[in-house]
């Protein structure tokens, strides 16, 4: 006690003002890069990856699928149409909906591709029209994972920085009827390359709550994500999973495996006609189970609903929300404010 009182006199006359309960404060919250630098660059390649890096997040995202011949690739998309030329090069290979599947193209096949900003396959037109041109001509690849991996390991070496990675295993169901076991491969890879500890400064996330579940059965010892939206999966009917995950019940239910909850941001702060938007008890409710909260993702040319700016978006994210991590498009903005704000510390 005594040590205590003196610490908050030497404070006061240095002319700081002391706050016991600040400074045992260990709330910090994260900035993820989502898909890489992908307001600036196209989504999920090296590039993006690297232009992220220099932006100084606190994780880059991996969104992991598998190829026919099992290899893991990093890609947002179980289908190649929205980001590829797939249809111009492997004509007639669509499934009976119409789309391209990743899972039936072997590698060498996956690797003739060129990725562009992501678009609309059937008007060809820019989903963000103010990104980086699609006909730049530029022939930007699919990155492998063990790759991806790798560039962030060499990245964290040569500048002496630890940005960890934060792997989401795309549709575990999906994969599972088409005889993969993507979860199993994905824990293993990390595994592989050291990241499969509490502390090792990564994060597996999975919309799947059975995934959730039996990651930790196939040996996944680190932190780990309940992704939750309004929909659930889009190869997978779990609608209803993701409504009881909003609910008391499910939540303490996830709390047993999972140690970050994460919901759309659309779940957390709904529009309101008088106010903008409204907060939902969701966070609250997570952290009551002992989870943290992250939430995804802000885009400054296309804003959560209720929102007017960046800004706005931001207070209501880390100051009222008060999120343990956030995943953005822009990931220099985030990082910015919160350095503003004296929620991140400064560049070294």
């Amino acid at each position: 006690m005594k040590k205590a009182l003196c610490l908050v006199a030497a404070v006061a006359l240095l002319g700081f003002s002391f706050d016991p309960a600040l400074a045992a404060e260990t709330w910090t919250p994260k900035v993820a890069a989502h898909r890489g630098a992908s307001g600036y660059l196209p989504e999920h390649t090296l590039p993006a990856k690297t232009m992220a890096y220099a932006m100084d997040p606190d994780y880059i995202e991996q969104d992991v699928v598998m190829t026919k011949d099992g290899v893991l690739m990093v890609m947002h998309d179980p289908q190649l149409d929205t980001t590829t030329d797939v249809a111009k090069k492997f004509p007639g290979r669509q499934r009976s909906d119409g789309k391209f599947y990743v899972a039936d193209f072997t590698l060498p096949e996956i690797e003739t591709l060129v990725l562009t900003e992501r678009f609309d396959p059937e008007t060809g037109k820019p989903v963000f029209s103010g990104r980086f041109p699609g006909d730049s001509g530029i022939p930007f690849r699919l990155p492998k994972f063990e790759d991806e991996l790798k560039l962030i390991q060499g990245l964290n070496k040569s500048t002496g920085k630890d940005v960890g990675v934060y792997v989401e295993v795309k549709e575990p169901a999906f994969y599972a009827r088409e005889g993969k076991d993507i979860t199993q491969a994905v824990i293993d890879t990390l595994t592989k390359y050291g990241y499969n500890s509490p502390d090792s400064n990564a994060i597996l996330q999975i919309f799947d709550y059975d995934a959730v579940k039996s990651a930790r059965e196939k040996g996944w010892k680190g932190e780990l994500a309940m992704l939750v939206t309004k929909n659930g999966q889009h190869l997978t009917d779990d609608k209803k999973v993701h409504e009881w995950l909003m609910t008391p019940e499910g939540m303490a239910e996830v709390s047993k495996y999972a140690t970050i909850y994460a919901p759309s941001f659309a779940l957390l702060a709904v529009p309101d006609d008088q106010t903008g938007y409204k907060i939902t008890g969701l966070a609250d409710m997570a952290r009551k189970n002992g989870m943290k909260v992250h939430s995804w993702t802000l885009r400054k040319d296309q804003l959560w609903p209720g929102f007017k700016s960046m800004e706005q978006a931001l207070d209501a994210a880390f100051k009222e929300i008060k999120l343990d991590g956030l995943f953005s498009d822009f990931p220099d903005e985030v990082v910015k404010y919160l350095r503003k704000n004296g929620m991140k510390p400064a560049a070294n």
